[in-house]
């Protein structure tokens, strides 16, 4: 048993929820690896959104004041006008 491989996903802040039942008795220890995904997969984009770090309130004000200082004003000159 020590060797054998137990799958499940997580669910909220349960540790984990496995596939199939576990002949393992309540407070056995047991480590948890999670699982590669593939790249661009909808599990993938998924736990990239949830990985760190977080952006904050404050991340995002900043942004928003860097866009605002580089805004300029738009071209008076027509490009597609015919010269």
């Amino acid at each position: 048993m020590p060797n054998q491989i137990y799958r499940g996903v997580m669910k909220g802040q349960t540790p984990v929820v496995l596939e199939r039942a576990a002949p393992l008795p309540d407070g056995t220890p047991v480590e948890v690896t999670p699982a590669r995904f593939e790249v661009g997969s909808p599990a993938a984009l998924l736990a990239a959104m949830e990985a760190e770090p977080r952006v904050t309130a404050e991340d995002v004000a900043q942004l928003a004041r860097a866009i605002a200082e580089g805004r300029r004003a738009p071209a008076l000159l027509d490009p597609f006008a015919d010269k």
